[in-house]
C-alpha cells in the first residue's frame, strides 16, 4: 500500500493545471475521484454525503470561464474576439458596430440565438448577426434596442475549454448600453479592455479607471493595446510602458480613495500593485496569420504572449480555486469515510448493552453539538446586528455627502449674468445639472464601495471568528466516532493527520476551501482588493460572497440606478422662471431645488435599509452555508449508529469478506487522501503567487 501511495503523489506532483488541457485534466481526475468517493458513501450508508459530493459535482460541471471584452467603441473589441477564435465570427466596421451583449459560446452546429427583452427567443443563422446586433444600419439598431444577447454557437476549438467570450458595446458610445456592460464586469471571470496605441486613455478610458471600476476589478483585467503593428517594436515597447504606468497611477488613485491612504489595507494594495497585466498585440495580424497559418506574422502580432497569459489567468489563478473548492469536499469527505469505516468495523464487535450505552452517550453528545451551534448563530445574529451598528453612520450619511458635493459644485461653477438672462439661463442649469449627475455617478459609486468593503470585512471577522467552531465540531464528532472503537490504527491516523493538516494549511470553513482561502489571504478588511495576492485572492472574496448567495456587484447595481434616477428628476422642466437676475439669488434656488430632489431620492432609496438588508443577506448566507455542512456530518453519523443498533440488535457480525472489502476501501481512501492532499499544495502555491 505504501507504495501505492508514493506513485500516487509521485503523479500527482506532475499535475499541472496552468494550461487549458492541464486543467481539463485535473478537474476529469477529480470527477472520478468524486465518483468513488460517493459509492463509498452510498455503500456505508452517508447518504448526506454523498448527496454533497453530487451538489459539489453539478456545480463543477456547470463552471465556465465568462471573459468579457470592453473598451470604448472603435477600439477594435470584435476584432480582437475574432483574432482569438480563428475566424470572423463577430461583425466588425471602422463604425461603431456593437448595440447589444453578445456571447460566443462552442456549439457543434452554428447558429445564434437571439434573447429578446420581452423575454422570447429566436434562432437564426450566423450569416444575418449583423442585421440583429449592430449600428449598421437604421434597421438593425432599432432591432438591437429590443434584444438583451445575443449567443452565437460555433465549433470553435477556443470555446471547447467551456470558455465564452462576451462582447460588449462600446463604453462612451451609449448611456444605457454603458451601463449594462459595467453592471456585468464585475460577474466574469476575466475581462479584456481594450485600448488603442495611437490614442490611448480618452477621458473616458480615465474616468472608467479613476472611477467606474471596481477596486477588485483589477485582479482579472488584462489590459490589451491593440493595433501596435503602427509602431516599430522599440516604439511599440515604449507605448505599453507608458500605458502601464499611467493605468497603476489611475488605478491607485482609485484604490486610495476606497481603502484609505493610511490603512494597511492600500499599504498592502501598493505593494502587491506590480501584476498589472497590459500586453500589445495586434489582433489583425493574429487573425489573418490563424487563418493563412503563416507562423512570421503571427510571432509579429504578439498575440501568442497575450493568449498565454489569459489561459493562465482563467487556469492557474481564477481555475485554482474552482479545483480547491473541489478538493476541499475530497479531504473532508475522505476522513469522514475512514472516521465511519472504523465506527462500523469496531461497533460491531461491541456488546449489545456496551453499544446501546456508547449509543445513548453518542444522542446526547449530538444533541449538545447542535445546541453549540444555536449558541452560534446567536453569536452571528449579534455581529450582523453589530455590523450594521459600525455601518450606520456611513450610511445615513450618504445622501448628505451626495448633496455637499452638489452643492459645492453650484457655488464654484463660474457664472456671469449673461448665464442667467432670460435665453441663457435654461442651457447654465443643464450644464450644472449635468456636472452634479456626472460627480454624483462617480461619488455615489465611491461611497457604495466604501460600504460594501465594509460589509466584506465584517463577514470576513465573522468567519474567521468561526474557525474555533470548525475545529471543535469536527473534534467533538471525532470523539463520538472514535468512542464505539478501541485502540487507532497508526497507518489510518497518519491519513488523518494529514487531513487535518490541509485543513490547517487552507483555512477550510466549512467545506468552502478555495474561496475562503482566497478570501482569508486578501485580507478581511480589503477582502476584494485586487492585487492583493494576485488575481486568485481577488476572485477568491468575490468567490466566498457568490458561494453564500451574496450579490457581490451591489455598488456598480446601486450606483447605475441612483444616476437613472437623478437624470430623471432632473430632466423636469426649467427649476427657475426669468425674474431672477441676481447671481447669488440663483445659485441659492438652485441649491435649494437640488436639495429638495435629493431629498426624494433619499426616502425612495434608503441608504440605511439597503446596508441592513446587505448585512442580514450576508451573515444569513454564511448560517445557512454552515447548517448545511454540519448536518450532512451529524445525519451520516446518526443514520451510520441506527444502522449499527439494528444490526448489533440482530446479533449480526461483520462477514469476512465485507471485513476486506472495508480494508480495500480504506486503502483507497488513502491514497486518495494522498492525491488530493498534493493537488492542494500546488493550489495553495499558484494562489500565493
Amino acid at each position: 500500500m505504501e507504495e501505492n501511495m508514493q506513485e500516487e503523489q509521485v503523479r500527482e506532483e506532475n499535475i499541472q493545471f496552468a494550461s487549458f488541457s492541464g486543467y481539463r485534466q485535473t478537474v476529469a481526475q477529480l470527477r472520478d475521484t468524486m465518483m468513488t468517493l460517493k459509492g463509498f458513501c452510498n455503500a456505508l450508508g452517508m447518504k448526506k454525503s454523498a448527496e454533497s459530493i453530487e451538489e459539489t459535482m453539478r456545480k463543477a460541471a456547470e463552471d465556465s470561464f465568462d471573459v468579457a471584452v470592453v473598451g470604448e467603441f472603435r477600439r477594435g473589441k470584435s476584432t480582437l474576439i475574432n483574432a482569438l477564435l480563428g475566424k470572423d465570427i463577430l461583425p466588425s466596421d471602422v463604425l461603431p458596430t456593437t448595440a447589444t451583449l453578445n456571447r460566443v459560446t462552442y456549439g457543434i452546429t452554428p447558429f445564434v440565438k437571439i434573447e429578446y427583452k420581452d423575454g422570447t427567443t429566436e434562432d437564426i443563422d450566423t450569416e444575418l448577426l449583423s442585421d440583429y446586433v449592430t449600428k449598421l444600419t437604421e434597421e438593425s439598431e432599432q432591432r438591437a434596442s429590443t434584444i438583451r444577447q445575443a449567443t452565437v454557437h460555433y465549433p470553435i476549438n477556443y470555446c471547447k475549454n467551456n470558455i465564452d467570450i462576451i462582447d460588449t458595446p462600446g463604453l462612451n458610445d451609449d448611456e444605457n448600453m454603458t451601463a449594462v456592460t459595467l453592471s456585468m464586469l464585475p460577474q466574469a471571470d476575466a475581462a479584456l479592455f481594450v485600448i488603442m496605441a495611437q490614442s490611448p486613455f480618452s477621458e473616458y478610458e480615465r474616468d472608467f479607471l479613476e472611477n467606474k471600476m471596481l477596486v477588485s476589478d483589477i485582479g482579472r483585467i488584462i489590459f490589451v493595446v491593440t493595433r501596435i503593428d503602427s509602431f516599430d517594436p522599440e516604439d511599440a515597447d515604449r507605448v505599453i510602458e507608458n500605458i502601464s504606468g499611467r493605468i497603476k497611477k489611475y488605478v491607485v488613485e482609485k484604490a486610495r480613495k476606497v481603502l484609505g491612504e493610511d490603512s494597511e489595507e492600500f499599504a498592502a494594495y501598493q505593494r502587491k500593485l506590480g501584476s498589472i497585466k497590459v500586453l500589445g498585440v495586434s489582433a489583425k495580424q493574429a487573425l489573418k496569420a490563424k487563418k493563412t497559418e503563416n507562423d512570421a506574422l503571427w510571432e509579429e502580432s504578439r498575440f501568442g504572449a497575450f493568449e498565454a497569459e489569459l489561459e493562465r489567468m482563467l487556469t492557474e489563478d481564477r481555475g485554482a480555486i474552482a479545483l480547491q473548492v473541489q478538493v476541499s469536499k475530497i479531504l473532508s469527505v475522505s476522513a469522514e469515510l475512514i472516521k465511519h469505516a472504523k465506527l462500523r468495523g469496531d461497533a460491531l464487535k461491541m456488546g449489545e448493552d456496551e453499544f446501546n450505552e456508547k449509543y445513548v452517550e453518542a444522542q446526547e453528545k449530538i444533541a449538545q453539538i447542535r445546541r453549540r451551534r444555536d449558541l452560534e448563530y446567536q453569536r452571528i445574529d449579534a455581529s450582523a446586528r453589530s455590523a450594521y451598528e459600525e455601518l450606520l453612520p456611513q450610511a445615513e450619511g450618504f445622501w448628505s455627502e451626495l448633496v455637499d458635493n452638489a452643492l459645492c459644485i453650484i457655488d464654484n461653477e463660474p457664472l456671469t449674468q449673461t448665464d442667467i438672462q432670460k435665453d441663457n439661463i435654461a442651457a447654465t442649469q443643464e450644464r450644472i445639472l449635468e456636472k452634479i449627475k456626472k460627480s454624483t455617478e462617480d461619488y455615489g459609486q465611491l461611497l457604495t464601495e466604501k460600504l460594501q468593503n465594509s460589509i466584506n470585512g465584517a463577514l470576513g471577522r465573522e468567519a474567521e471568528r468561526l474557525q474555533t467552531f470548525q475545529e471543535d465540531f469536527y473534534q467533538s464528532v471525532s470523539q463520538i466516532q472514535c468512542s464505539f472503537g478501541g485502540t487507532e490504527d497508526t497507518e489510518k491516523s497518519a491519513i488523518g493527520d494529514i487531513v487535518v493538516g490541509t485543513f490547517a494549511e487552507s483555512f477550510l470553513l466549512m467545506g468552502l476551501g478555495g474561496a475562503y482561502q482566497g478570501f482569508k489571504q486578501a485580507g478581511w478588511k480589503g477582502a476584494l482588493v485586487g492585487g492583493a495576492v494576485g488575481f486568485g485572492a481577488s476572485y477568491g472574496g468575490v468567490l466566498l460572497l457568490s458561494s453564500l448567495a451574496i450579490p457581490f456587484s451591489w455598488p456598480v447595481v446601486l450606483a447605475v440606478g441612483l444616476m437613472g434616477t437623478l437624470a430623471s428628476r432632473f430632466a423636469i422642466g426649467k427649476l427657475f422662471n426669468n425674474t431672477e437676475k441676481q447671481l447669488i439669488d440663483f445659485r441659492e434656488k438652485l441649491k435649494e431645488a437640488v436639495s429638495g430632489r435629493f431629498q426624494e431620492m433619499s426616502v425612495e432609496n434608503n441608504m440605511a435599509k439597503q446596508v441592513e438588508k446587505q448585512v442580514a443577506t450576508a451573515f444569513e448566507a454564511l448560517k445557512q452555508h454552515i447548517d448545511e455542512e454540519t448536518e450532512t456530518v451529524l445525519r451520516d453519523t446518526e443514520s451510520t449508529l441506527r444502522d449499527l443498533q439494528m444490526k448489533i440488535t440482530e446479533n449480526k457480525v461483520l462477514a469476512e469478506k465485507e471485513q476486506a472489502d472495508l480494508e480495500q476501501m480504506l486503502d483507497k481512501v488513502a491514497q486518495i487522501t494522498n492525491m488530493a492532499a498534493g493537488l492542494n499544495q500546488q493550489i495553495l502555491a499558484a494562489l500565493s503567487r
